[in-house]
């Protein structure tokens, strides 16, 4: 199972979820996680066990295939995965752990830009360099970058002008600013205004009623020192909700928000896409109107982070 570094500039941002002023083993919300609740509240304690526990893998092998004009390639053309008859797919959030091709053949003279929305599972479309996760393998990068990568895909590979072959090649393995015992703890989360479900405004008050299993309340009460102040013994408001500070419920999830989840590398499988784009110097000396073959073998394997179970495509 593979390892997500937490990088330097994400120390500061997760200090309201960490004990420790160093990142030595397990970080501050390991930590929570696993620690008892201090005090006999309402609150329920997060089960390890259920929450950590890591996820199935599949493996989707895919065929983008077709005969397109230079007029389509430069425009663009896309291969959806809720296309395939790929059978059940995860209804929750993957990670995506390879991308690899095991075949490619190109009858175009241009080069190929093939890209991905690896990170779909957000409400904004957020370029790859600023998502916080990296490709172990490096991303695939060209002159006509901003040209050749769609608004929320990443580059995978470039196929070279009439390029043929039958190797397996990795172009996507991830390493991300969040540690994997982290996204699986805390992958099956929504972000933004996902992550305040179960949260409730009351205009001119400066208290939240929250539901008493919301994830806040587990982090807030066994972080209480760090954050200086803890969630108090109230009773459980018709049989669901907890009166907690505004401002502290808010501070813990735009934490938990900016710094862990919105660096997962997290999918959406049924939305999945990749586009391919040939680059313009070449694109432009095609013969107009005249079709070409393209064919690309993909291999992606993801695991998931809870246990939704599948739903067929």
């Amino acid at each position: 199972m593979a390892n997500y570094l937490i990088p330097p500039h994400a120390n500061a941002i997760m200090s309201i979820v960490r004990n420790q002023a160093k990142l030595e083993g397990a970080t501050g919300i390991d930590e929570l996680a696993n620690e008892a609740l201090t005090a006999e509240t309402s609150l329920n304690a997060v089960d390890d066990d259920a929450v950590a526990a890591p996820g199935t893998s599949g493996i989707l092998n895919l065929n983008l295939n077709g005969a397109f004009t230079p007029a389509q390639l430069q425009s663009g053309v896309v291969f959806n995965v809720s296309d395939y008859p790929v059978g059940a797919l995860p209804t929750g959030k993957v990670i995506i752990s390879e991308v690899k091709s095991t075949a490619i053949g190109s009858h175009v003279a241009a080069n190929l830009m093939v890209s991905a929305n690896l990170f779909n599972s957000g409400t904004t479309d957020s370029h790859y360099l600023s998502s916080g996760v990296q490709n172990s393998v490096g991303w695939v990068t060209s002159d006509e970058q901003d040209h050749l990568v769609p608004a929320g895909y990443a580059p995978v590979l470039n196929v070279l002008p009439n390029e043929y072959n039958r190797s397996d090649i990795v172009h996507y393995s991830p390493s991300s600013g969040v540690d994997d015992k982290l996204v699986q703890r805390y992958g099956h989360l929504g972000s933004g205004d996902a992550l305040r479900q179960g949260v409730v405004s009351f205009p001119g008050e400066d208290y939240y009623y929250v539901q008493k299993d919301h994830v806040v309340l587990d982090i807030i009460e066994k972080n209480w020192e760090a954050l200086g102040s803890s969630v108090p013994n109230e009773r459980v408001r018709d049989g669901s909700w907890i009166k907690v500070s505004n401002t502290l419920v808010d501070r813990v999830l735009d934490e938990l928000d900016n710094s862990v989840l919105k660096h997962m590398p997290l999918t959406d499988l049924s939305k999945l896409g990749f586009h391919i784009k040939s680059d313009q110097v070449l694109g432009n000396m095609l013969e107009e109107d005249v079709p070409c073959a393209v064919s690309l073998n993909l291999s992606v394997s993801y695991r998931t982070v809870g246990d939704d179970p599948p739903v067929a495509s």
